[in-house]
C-alpha cells in the first residue's frame, strides 16, 4: 500500500484529533486543583543595594 501524501496527511490530522480528544476527556476528568504551594528559595540570587533614600525620589529611568 503506497502512503501518498494526501493520505499522509489525512492519516496525520486523524491522529491529532483522536489524540486531542483523548488529552480534553483526561483534563475534564482530573480532580479540580484547591490550591498551590510556593516552594521556598533559600536565597535571593539578585545583588543586594543599601537602601538610598534620595535614589528611591528620582523618578525611573524607564518612566515615560
Amino acid at each position: 500500500m503506497e502512503l501518498k501524501r494526501r493520505n499522509f496527511i489525512a492519516v496525520g490530522l486523524a491522529a491529532l484529533a483522536a489524540a486531542g480528544t483523548g488529552a480534553w476527556v483526561w483534563l475534564r476528568q482530573r480532580p479540580p486543583v484547591r490550591w498551590l504551594v510556593a516552594v521556598r528559595v533559600g536565597h535571593y540570587s539578585g545583588p543586594i543595594r543599601p537602601l538610598d533614600e534620595c535614589e528611591m525620589k528620582q523618578p525611573g529611568k524607564w518612566i515615560g
